[in-house]
């Protein structure tokens, strides 16, 4: 009976009605507003333009710092405006050297553990820190960010134990579980990325040679950070302008703690992950329909970038924090990874990836957009069925959290159609 209740919620995210819903709560946990949603891919709309027609051909800080610049209103300082142009540069070069590191690392047949492991001893040795405590301190994040992501799939937080083995292998396969997660919600991006296809803005076709070219290359080509810079920036404004909800929201509170500055900057950092989250997925379906990718190998190519994206917000926040403020704030600075791992962390990584998605079909064709999208809802319901026995699997060889386990999906079935 456990088995058929937990397949009659998994199932139910693989049909229209579930995502639709999903895809509305997505929007309205990431959005003020119908016309915030409209301003924010106008926004996004304007610098992905503009980054093709002249931001390619010029110094990318120069060309970010005019695109800040038309948006006077929304900035503290020149100084402000400055850093997060940079921000969000640094991190995409960032996210670039260790996603490269880390397919280096595993083509001379070494473990994407032992990797993980390295970058956190290194850290840990350049800060002066407890490498166990900021270990174990990712690890947690990485829990809540599942944990939540489960509560916005199924309408109920999960938590599946992991087996007692080492922290690194525990972090890891968490990774690989958010990535799978990630992937599961592709159905709702395919589907709720029609939803907002009203809002777009004018579709520029003659960029479609192009912006293919991009999404083919390889990963640490200039023009395909620049595309993640370039829309990062206008989510990154639009959230400025508190179009996004919340995404810069106690900072106050926070002020005494880290320093608002770098709390804002913190939260570009977030924003800049997010959207590289998307992007990351738009490539990979590329790869799925030009036959580079086998469609059941994408669950694991994703979990290299969930690592990397992981290494990438503690080495940002470590940067950010840690320098200015010494040691002092220990192995809290691993919390900081989670931070926006709710609501709107989720939210934003599913709306985002989804317009890209939509972006690309609209400057390519629909030859392109239909197979890429159909490949992407095949992959989505070949994890959700994954993640499926994954559950199940646990629920049958923890016998002491079964019940409670069982009870939180199927509690979740009703909740998804309350929304």
């Amino acid at each position: 009976m456990q088995d058929q209740q937990i397949d009659q919620l998994f199932n139910n995210l693989k049909q229209d009605k579930t995502q639709m819903a999903l895809a509305e709560q997505a929007e309205n946990a990431l959005f003020t507003n119908d016309e915030a949603k409209k301003n924010t891919f106008q926004t996004i709309n304007a610098f992905l333009d503009d980054y093709l027609l002249n931001g390619r051909h010029q110094p990318i800080e120069q060309w970010l710092t005019f695109r800040f610049d038309q948006y006077p209103d929304i900035w503290e300082s020149e100084q402000e405006k400055i850093e997060t142009a940079n921000t969000i540069i640094n991190t995409i070069e960032r996210l670039t050297v260790n996603q490269v590191e880390l397919e280096k690392h595993l083509n001379k047949r070494k473990t994407i553990e032992n990797f993980y492991q390295k970058k956190i001893d290194t850290l840990a040795e350049e800060y002066q820190l407890n490498s166990t405590e900021l270990a174990q301190e990712v690890d947690n994040a990485l829990s809540d960010a599942n944990r939540n992501y489960f509560g916005f799939l199924t309408g109920q937080e999960i938590s599946l134990p992991m087996e007692d083995e080492a922290l690194n292998q525990k972090t890891i396969k968490r990774a690989k579980l958010n990535a799978q997660l990630n992937l599961m919600g592709w159905g709702l991006k395919s589907v709720g990325s029609r939803l907002v296809n009203s809002f777009l803005g004018k579709k520029n076709l003659s960029h479609g040679e192009e912006l293919q070219k991009i999404i083919s290359s390889a990963v640490d080509t200039a023009e395909n950070k620049g595309v993640q810079i370039a829309v990062s920036g206008g989510v990154v404004v639009s959230a400025k302008k508190g179009w996004i909800k919340d995404a810069f929201a106690g900072l106050d509170k926070l002020e005494k703690v880290v320093g608002k500055a770098g709390s804002v900057l913190s939260r570009v950092q977030d924003l800049t992950l997010s959207v590289a989250n998307g992007w990351d997925d738009v490539r990979l379906f590329d790869r799925v329909e030009r036959g580079v990718l086998k469609a059941t190998d994408v669950a694991a190519e994703k979990a290299k970038f969930v690592v990397a994206q992981t290494i990438t917000n503690l080495e940002q926040k470590a940067d950010l924090f840690l320098r200015k403020n010494g040691a002092k704030l220990g192995a809290k600075i691993g919390a900081t990874v989670g931070s926006l791992a709710g609501p709107v962390g989720t939210a934003i990584g599913s709306v985002v990836g989804g317009f890209l998605g939509e972006k690309v079909g609209g400057w390519v064709s629909d030859k392109v957009v239909k197979p890429v999208a159909e490949t992407a809802k095949k992959v989505a319901d070949k994890v959700i069925d994954t993640v499926k026995d994954t559950a199940k699997s646990f629920v049958s060889s923890v016998s002491s959290a079964a019940e409670s386990v069982v009870s939180s999906i199927v509690s979740g079935i009703s909740s998804l159609f309350s929304w």
